[in-house]
């Protein structure tokens, strides 16, 4: 193998693939990238068996191409070495020894590498009938889902992100049993088969990473696995197995309060009450409505307490006091674009709704706190 490529291209795709490289794998060679150039161009493949990431560089992105070949290179030094060349130009060799030789005109590397006979063979396989969405769209679903999900591995479905696509809708669900956040798109066309998929939450918030809001996505789904693919990516992960519990129930139809307020006001006001109980397990916030007034208040016995107050509009006159976790209120807050949102309401110890005044296709629930 001997190449020649932009420093900022390879760059780009190491930063993308090296995204699957775990952790924690216990499988050497799986630390390593593999490295495969043709006459066609040079394509980067790291998987941890669950995540697997390719990326092609097309010929006409690289310099130039003496020899073909193909290598595995240790992730570990790889991305920091390339980040840190000082020339815009470098230079790949590989040699006879099982070594690559990283250069330029002022400095060189010498990397060992692993056999390239020992690396397991990926399959990147299509399916017949593929989803297609719009990248913005899917970058906005992930970030108005996804932070809902839960980090404990208790219960492994929770950990993932129900996907549910049926005719031209796609539904999507995070929870992990406090809270909850639920987003429906309509898609461009109509698919006959209904999918109910989890995808780990990692690996989805990966894909969300490396998607800049251009082109299609193409989904290619499987029993155990989904492809996705957009433009030079080929992004696959393992599906969780199981299924997801039915979180329609949760979600109530009827409410004893709708309170309208101002997004970004009652965001403030839910932070600065919750900086005296960061120290708390669960940052509980207490807010009392009283007609058009909403009170915000924390109290820690050893620090000291605040409130603050807010106008709002309320459809019921009758008293209302409940307690939440600010960090799970904020989280909510932070994926609304609307500038007013509505909190419907129930009772004190009822699942509080957050909605947008304007887009109905999200909502967000979180399970009040008992403080007595």
């Amino acid at each position: 193998m001997k190449f020649v490529i932009d420093k900022n291209i390879l760059l780009e795709a190491l930063t993308n693939v090296t995204r699957a490289i775990g952790t924690r794998t216990t499988i050497p060679i799986l630390t390593g990238i593999k490295f495969d150039l043709t006459n066609d161009g040079l394509s980067l493949l790291a998987s941890d068996s669950e995540l697997t990431i390719k990326i092609n560089i097309e010929e006409k992105d690289i310099k130039k191409i003496d020899k073909c070949g193909s290598i595995i290179i240790q992730s570990k030094y790889i991305l920091e070495l390339i980040r840190k060349m000082p020339s815009d130009i470098i230079n790949f060799e590989s040699e006879e020894d099982g070594k690559i030789k990283i250069y330029t005109d002022n400095n060189e590397y010498n990397l060992n590498c692993y056999d390239i006979n020992d690396y397991p063979n990926i399959l990147l396989e299509e399916s017949k009938e593929p989803i297609v969405i719009d990248a913005k769209t899917l970058k906005e679903v992930i970030n108005e889902t996804s932070y809902a999900v839960s980090t404990q591995e208790v219960r492994p479905l929770l950990t993932g992100v129900n996907i549910k696509i049926y005719g031209d809708t796609l539904e999507c669900i995070a929870t992990d049993s406090y809270r909850l956040a639920k987003k429906n798109i309509k898609l461009n066309n109509q698919y006959n088969t209904n999918i109910n998929i989890v995808i780990p939450g990692k690996s989805i918030n990966e894909l969300e990473k490396m998607i800049n809001e251009e082109d299609d996505v193409i989904m290619h789904i499987f029993n155990n696995k989904i492809l996705f693919k957009y433009h030079n990516i080929q992004f696959q992960t393992n599906l969780l197995s199981g299924t997801y519990p039915d979180t329609s129930n949760f979600i109530p139809k009827d409410f004893a309060y709708m309170i309208n307020l101002d997004l970004n006001a009652f965001n403030s006001a839910v932070d600065r009450a919750s900086l005296l109980a960061q120290s708390k397990d669960k940052n509980i916030v207490r807010v009392l409505v009283d007609n058009k007034l909403m009170v915000i208040s924390s109290s820690v016995s050893e620090i000291g307490k605040t409130e603050e107050k807010l106008n709002i509009e309320c459809s019921n006159k009758e008293k209302l006091e409940i307690a939440f976790s600010s960090r799970y209120m904020l989280e909510a807050l932070k994926v609304i674009k609307d500038d007013n949102i509505l909190l419907l309401i129930n009772s004190d110890d009822k699942p509080i709704l957050i909605k947008s005044v304007k887009d109905e296709s999200l909502i967000e629930l979180i399970l009040p706190v008992k403080t007595y």
